[in-house]
């Protein structure tokens, strides 16, 4: 698995491709991890190292900014960074399975082996002659995103659809339910639309606590207005608002189980690991149906989806679930059963394993 950040870098995309390195090597495939060797995001160190966590040899390679002021992949071609002395590793392995982002595919061209590029998120800015010629498969986790790859002259038969997959043994339901507890998990970005929640909060009457759980996003000012945002809320005094910041996953886990509604307000999402994590813990969701949520949110079945930009909408759906606990108990119910029988983890790598064993059933052939 070669993937940009990884624990402890805490987000959707290191957190599928911890789970699915440590399901793989729990049923006996040998897989580790390649990542750049950096704690925060795109600040990586000119110092390497390997180290074990969860038994995966996780190989933490050093490395320059490609462009220090910009990470957007519109300017940087999905190449963020600069890794040195890897390819070497690479070759001890039968599948390179590359993540998110094309710095180690770039500097991989030369590597000849069978190679998988897995897209995590819901923009899609890669270079499309670049994307072509990095990988002998790809891996998209909507059928959206599939389309959008075929637009940009991805062959179809070059294209595996494998959605994102949870723990369901351990993200699970446990203990009673916290009446009016609303839980949003994420980076405070403007994308997740942390501020339409903090806004659709005025129009609820009956008072909540809202516990907030996630690092801060890519844009410090956004990051510093919702803080101002839930202290002024604070200072109302009717609605309680607490901010935890970015948690370990135990931690978290004790949050999806104690909520009665999680909220996901996103403007975009490629498939959102929190919001399975949620239906997981038998906490119904209230969110917008952007990206591949709706695959797995069914309106009026285990959540409620909304319109973006509509903080009205939140809380209108957020008084629904509130008033009807017999509504959010078959909710919660339902969603953890879809999360059984399509979206564990166990299921996941069954499929990936498939993946893997007809690419290079293809290439030797």
């Amino acid at each position: 698995m070669a993937t940009p950040a990884y624990y402890p870098v805490k987000g959707g995309t290191e957190t599928i491709v911890r789970s699915l390195s440590i399901e793989l090597s729990r049923i006996g495939i040998t897989t580790d991890v390649m990542t750049l060797n950096m704690d925060q995001k795109w600040k990586p160190k000119w110092r390497g190292k390997i180290e074990k966590q969860d038994g995966i040899t996780v190989f933490k390679i050093a490395a320059l900014n490609w462009l220090p002021i910009a990470h957007s992949n519109r300017i940087t071609f999905g190449i963020n960074a600069m890794p040195v002395r890897f390819t070497n590793i690479l070759k001890n392995y039968d599948v390179i399975h590359f993540h998110e982002d094309l710095t180690f595919a770039f500097f991989s061209f030369f590597v000849r082996k069978p190679k998988i590029f897995h897209l995590h998120g819901g923009t899609f800015n890669y270079n499309a002659l670049m994307l072509k010629r990095l990988a002998n498969l790809y891996i998209c986790i909507t059928k959206e995103m599939e389309k959008r790859l075929v637009a940009r002259g991805i062959a179809k038969s070059k294209i595996a659809y494998l959605p994102n997959g949870v723990d369901a043994n351990l993200f699970r339901p446990h203990g009673r339910k916290q009446d009016n507890l609303l839980l949003f998990v994420g980076r405070l970005g403007w994308g997740k639309g942390l501020h339409l929640l903090l806004k659709s909060l005025r129009y609820l009457e009956k008072p909540v606590h809202l516990v907030i759980i996630g690092p801060p996003g890519p844009e410090p000012e956004y990051h510093q207005k919702m803080l101002f945002s839930i202290e002024k809320e604070n200072q109302k005094g009717k609605h309680r608002i607490t901010y935890l910041g970015a948690l370990e996953r135990h931690d978290v886990i004790e949050w999806y189980q104690k909520a009665s509604i999680f909220v996901q307000p996103s403007y975009w999402e490629g498939f959102p690991v929190t919001t399975l994590e949620a239906l997981s813990c038998e906490t119904p969701v209230v969110a917008t149906p952007v990206g591949g949520i709706s695959d797995f949110v069914q309106n009026g079945k285990n959540g409620i989806l909304i319109p973006p930009d509509d903080p009205v909408a939140i809380a209108d759906a957020i008084r629904l679930l509130l008033e009807d606990e017999k509504t959010r108990i078959k909710f919660g119910q339902e969603g953890r059963n879809l999360v059984i029988e399509c979206f564990s983890v166990e299921m996941v790598v069954r499929k990936l394993c498939r993946i893997y064993e007809q690419l290079v059933n293809s290439l030797d052939s």
